[in-house]
């Protein structure tokens, strides 16, 4: 089973141009085992303190998926997410972060599905000198339990994420893929 999240972590770098209307518009190219050559735009907005994110990926058949995702940020700092895909089924995130004492940060979310059901994730995250580590375990609605380990190293304008673990099925996962983010 290979984990096809890699399109998720695409567009999480640092360069931007920005926009006359008070938003910033990414592009670049991918790689990836699961997907192939490809290419991406993301653009970003904030208003009044809500964050609006539109995602296009073009994949090498010319496939495209299209995900819309709003962040709002709660009095007590967690964040409440809500996703729009391609299909337009919506999902909605809580989300909240704690800092450890050795320096790492855990993250706890609860995604509600379009269907009502749900997924509760930990994320426990280390970054250093460009690479971020996280191990990251999931329990569908269902009880079973989903755990990977991911590092992203960033280097310039490229990205490398390499997701390992064990499946909800209990089947190894592994999936590789490089972003490049055009300068």
């Amino acid at each position: 089973m290979t984990l096809s999240t890699a399109s998720i972590f695409a567009m999480n770098n640092n360069y931007a141009v920005a926009n006359d209307d008070n938003s910033k518009t990414k592009t670049g190219t991918f790689d990836s085992l699961l997907h192939g050559e490809g290419t991406f735009a993301k653009t970003m907005q904030e208003v009044n303190g809500q964050k609006t994110i539109d995602r296009t990926i073009t994949y090498a058949d010319g496939k495209t998926k299209s995900i819309e995702r709003t962040i709002t940020i709660n009095a007590d700092g967690s964040k409440t997410i809500t996703k729009t895909g391609n299909n337009g089924k919506t999902t909605t995130v809580q989300e909240s972060a704690t800092a450890n004492a050795d320096g790492s940060t855990s993250v706890t979310k609860v995604k509600t599905n379009a269907d009502g059901s749900t997924t509760e994730t930990t994320v426990t995250k280390n970054a250093m000198n460009g690479e971020t580590d996280a191990h990251i375990v999931r329990t569908n609605a269902d009880g079973q339990t989903e755990t990977l380990d991911r590092t992203t190293i960033k280097d310039g304008h490229t990205k490398t994420h390499t997701t390992t673990g064990t499946g909800y099925d209990g089947n190894p996962i592994y999936n590789e893929s490089s972003w490049t983010t055009m300068a």
